[in-house]
């Protein structure tokens, strides 16, 4: 009877809008029967996709864990301790302006090719220098790298960098005997070190990958993985319960009590790393205006859209940054919701009769985006903003006419991250990107005395600062962190993951 009236009530939120309904999409045409989970063959049926064969064309969590079972990264995080560990690293060593990585031996990659410090060294090169590269602006401060033997790689840096280690993470080694023999075609064959071998892709259909019995490390149960986009919801929700797909993400809350109660899927829940936020680019008018953008901040009422969306799921961000984040500060509070000064500050700005915006979202690759969009924009309205939610593909949406290419004004996003560094410096450090072309010289100067001390505590304060201005100057609005929800088969034996890495060498199948 409770869920019933939750239900109404989110309804009722909704205004009714039959747009918004899961009940009259349509599951896509499936090229072939995909089997149930077995040791042979998995599949996961996913919102989003490799959307090219470069594996430095993109920046988005849920890609990363594709591309890790081919790739991967020296180093990887332990989310439960707040710490990194080695993947292809030994071990390493913060100098100043060096780091020393000592990278495992007998590691070899798919074309039988060992992994050396050669490898590391253009693999960041190729990031560094790709013009399709999105992770370029990582490595923006390295200047040297050396390889004194096959198995060290030093990298100096413009200034000391205590953050560098978040700069690898997700930054995967690719062959360079590879490069030599393939040249531009070196992406047609997708060669890394990882636990699966690359077997074929088709854009906006499957990715399929095969186990890799020469692992250096324990060798996956599965055998065969297929990865499909399908970037409806309801697709989504249909394949899995017809059995076309063994693991989906972004299960909508509403089909949460369809899913545990049926007798071969279950849900997955965990809470996730990924903060969704408001960007505004202050390049681009009305959002050139400080004003406008701190209006925008008292419009917005986070509580209502985790209540009345997600059925409770999630979690407000009460200031910049979220609680289980290094660089968060609980004496920095969000500006409260009040749509009276909203209209006050509109019209000090020069806008006594309201303003109006296009708000942009993906939603295929954010959960429920378009129904918070649309709250969004009936929010903002009370505060005088006319708002029209603009929907978009995600390739468009994050692609060089879209937010990695400044295009877009306003749109609503979500970034994960473990370390305050690694958002601020993405989206509000100076020249780092164009996603919201923001800049503020003494911001600038605490995230770049933060970078290069190895005081942790001190490092924190400098970025409890840096929090501070930033909300003053308002480019965004913080809303909040939700549970990653999944649907999973019954006999697949699976844990979650708050990075939105859907990692099959994790997964066992029950007899």
């Amino acid at each position: 009877m409770a869920r019933e009236k939750s239900a109404m009530n989110r309804r009722q939120f909704l205004k009714q809008s039959a747009a918004f309904g899961l009940g009259s999409l349509m599951a896509p045409a499936f090229a072939r029967q995909v089997y149930a989970a077995s040791k042979d063959r998995v599949a996961v049926l996913h919102s989003v996709s490799a959307d090219s064969l470069n594996p430095y064309a993109h920046s988005a969590s849920p890609t990363y864990g594709i591309w890790q079972h081919i790739l991967e990264p020296l180093v990887e995080v332990d989310y439960a301790k707040k710490e990194f560990y080695g993947v292809l690293a030994e071990s390493w060593e913060f100098q100043g302006k060096k780091w020393v990585f000592r990278l495992k031996k007998g590691i070899r990659f798919h074309n039988g090719a060992a992994f050396t410090s050669k490898d590391v060294i253009f693999s960041i090169n190729r990031m560094k220098t790709d013009k399709a590269s999105l992770q370029r602006s990582n490595f923006r401060d390295v200047v040297e790298m050396q390889a004194p033997d096959d198995h060290t790689v030093i990298i100096a840096t413009k200034t000391p960098s205590a953050v560098f280690l978040d700069r690898l993470h997700n930054r995967f080694m690719i062959s360079k005997a590879a490069a030599d023999k393939y040249g531009d075609q070196m992406d047609q064959h997708a060669i890394g070190t990882g636990p699966y071998r690359f077997v074929s892709w088709q854009r906006d259909g499957n990715l399929v990958l095969t186990r890799n019995d020469d692992y250096w490390g324990p060798k996956p149960e599965i055998k065969e993985v297929v990865y499909r986009k399908v970037g409806e919801e309801a697709g989504r929700v249909a394949g899995l319960l017809a059995g076309q797909g063994d693991v989906i993400n972004n299960v909508p809350v509403d089909e949460i009590p369809r899913l545990e109660s049926h007798p071969r899927v279950r849900v997955e829940k965990v809470a996730g790393l990924r903060m969704y936020f408001l960007a505004m680019n202050c390049t681009l008018k009305p959002f050139d205006n400080k004003l406008v953008r701190q209006a925008v901040n008292y419009c917005i009422d986070p509580q209502a859209i985790i209540k009345y969306i997600y059925d409770g799921n999630g979690y407000m961000v009460d200031g910049p940054v979220p609680s289980h984040v290094i660089g968060y500060d609980p004496n920095l509070k969000r500006y409260p919701n009040d749509p009276k000064k909203a209209r006050e500050l509109l019209a000090k700005a020069g806008f006594s009769n309201g303003v109006e915006v296009k708000l942009y979202f993906s939603p295929d690759r954010y959960p429920k985006a378009r129904e918070i969009c649309q709250v969004i924009a009936d929010q903002l309205l009370k505060g005088g903003i006319k708002t029209e939610p603009v929907s978009q593909e995600f390739v468009i949406f994050w692609g060089k006419d879209g937010v990695n290419g400044g295009k877009l004004p306003f749109y609503y996003v979500g970034r994960p991250f473990v370390d305050t560094d690694t958002f601020y410096d993405q989206y509000f450090h100076s020249g780092v990107t164009k996603r919201i072309g923001y800049s503020n010289a003494e911001f600038d100067r605490l995230m770049k005395e933060q970078q290069s001390t190895g005081d942790q505590k001190k490092r924190v304060a400098l970025l409890q600062e840096a929090g501070r201005i930033v909300m003053e100057d308002a480019p965004f609005v913080p809303l909040y962190n939700l549970a990653e929800v999944y649907g999973v088969a019954r006999n697949v034996i699976w844990k979650a993951r708050p990075d939105e890495k859907i990692l099959v060498w994790d997964m066992k199948i029950r007899s």
